[in-house]
């Protein structure tokens, strides 16, 4: 099983999403970044849009994230934006 981190997303609300994470593909502000455990300590800025995760037990799930934050230290990785929502259709 591969190596997994702890994967947060918080709007004013509270916490929208909480799991464990294999992979996300993280909308960043020069593009995608794809996050896996152990990533080095990483801050950056988004845009907003999609926001993909594949859980520990292989589930994947995709969100529509407003403007917001990404860091990841320790296996810890947060995204802290004022909007969130699940997509509920396939994404190209």
């Amino acid at each position: 099983m591969p190596p997994s981190y702890q994967l947060q997303v918080i709007t004013p609300q509270g916490a929208a999403y909480t799991g464990e994470a294999v992979h996300s593909l993280v909308p960043a502000e020069d593009g995608w970044v794809g996050i896996l455990a152990h990533h080095a300590p990483y801050v950056t800025s988004s845009p907003g849009g999609r926001f993909e995760v594949r859980e520990k037990d292989g589930r994947e799930k995709k969100f529509k994230v407003g403007l917001g934050f990404f860091e990841m230290v320790k296996n810890q990785a947060t995204f802290l934006t004022q909007s969130f929502s699940i997509e509920d259709r396939p994404v190209p």
